[in-house]
């Protein structure tokens, strides 16, 4: 009777179990790398829309009574600790505007990683602007 030899030896076990650590390694750095860059361009994706309805917020300020103005202050919504926005309304010529005619109108939004509470050029920033021309019509109501 012939000997059945199908089994593998203990160094065949040793070199595919390394040759699969040397395969896993990469595939776990590439995975850790693709978290950090989601968690990246979801961060962009909330100070894109937070800036996006602060600015709406701001136009609406100033439809109502073209007063010039600022605000600045934090999102108070759970997941957005750190993130900050800065908010103005001028007409002044220097910024773009014409005095009681053209108001502009400026929306930052930055993730405070340093927590300064101010904008710095390594932080992460989205910066809108728009401008609104005074309807003396649309204010009165009439």
């Amino acid at each position: 009777m012939k000997k059945s030899n199908n089994a593998y030896s203990l160094l065949e076990v040793v070199i595919a179990t390394f040759l699969m650590g040397l395969a896993i390694i990469p595939a776990m750095n590439f995975m850790t790398s693709a978290i950090h860059a989601r968690q990246e361009l979801e961060t962009w994706n909330q100070m894109n829309l937070l800036a996006v309805s602060k600015l709406e917020e701001q136009l609406s300020i100033a439809a109502a009574d073209f007063l010039e103005g600022s605000d600045s202050g934090t999102f108070s919504n759970p997941g957005l600790n750190g993130i900050r926005y800065t908010a103005t309304r001028t007409t002044s010529a220097v910024d773009g505007g014409i005095t009681d005619q053209l108001m502009v109108l400026t929306v930052t939004v930055w993730d405070d990683e340093n927590g300064n509470s101010s904008v710095d050029s390594d932080e992460p920033q989205v910066s809108y602007a728009t401008k609104l021309a005074s309807m003396a019509l649309y204010q009165d109501g009439t």
